[in-house]
C-alpha cells in the first residue's frame, strides 16, 4: 500500500502566505481603527466636559481672588495694600499653577495617546515572526 503524500504547489503555498498575510494586516488594522476610535470618543467627551469646567473655574476664581485682594488689602493702610494684595495672590496662584501643570504634564507624558494595545499585540507578533524564521532555517 503506498502512502500518499500531500505536498501543495508552490502556486498553492504562496496563496496561502499571501491570504494569510492580508488576514493579519487586516486584523491588526482593525484593531488599531478600533483603539482609536475608542481614544477619539472619550476625547470627545472630555473636551467639552473640560472647557466648560475650567470657564467655571476661571470665573470662580476671579470671585475668589476679588475675596483675598480684599482680605488681604485691609490688612495693610491706604491704596498700596492693593498693590501688595494683587502681588501676593498673584504668585500663589502662579505657583499653583505650576504644580497642576507639572503634575498634568507627567500624567500625560506616562500615559499619552500612542493606541499602546496595538503597539504590543504587534511588538508579540513581531517576536513571533523573528522565532517562527529562525526555526525554519
Amino acid at each position: 500500500m503506498a502512502s500518499q503524500v500531500h505536498e501543495k504547489s508552490l502556486g498553492m503555498v504562496v496563496a496561502e502566505l499571501k491570504n494569510e498575510l492580508r488576514d493579519f494586516v487586516q486584523t491588526r488594522l482593525t484593531m488599531l481603527r478600533e483603539e482609536m476610535k475608542a481614544k477619539a470618543g472619550l476625547m470627545k467627551l472630555i473636551i467639552p466636559m473640560a472647557v466648560i469646567g475650567l470657564m467655571l473655574a476661571f470665573f470662580g476664581l476671579l470671585c475668589i481672588t476679588g475675596l483675598f485682594v480684599v482680605l488681604i488689602a485691609s490688612a495693610f493702610q491706604g491704596l498700596a495694600g492693593f498693590a501688595w494684595a494683587f502681588l501676593i495672590v498673584g504668585v500663589v496662584y502662579f505657583i499653583i499653577a505650576g504644580l497642576c501643570g507639572f503634575f498634568a504634564y507627567n500624567e500625560f507624558s506616562r500615559k499619552g495617546l500612542a493606541p499602546k494595545h496595538t503597539i504590543q499585540v504587534l511588538k508579540q507578533d513581531q517576536i513571533w515572526l523573528r522565532n517562527e524564521a529562525r526555526s525554519q532555517v
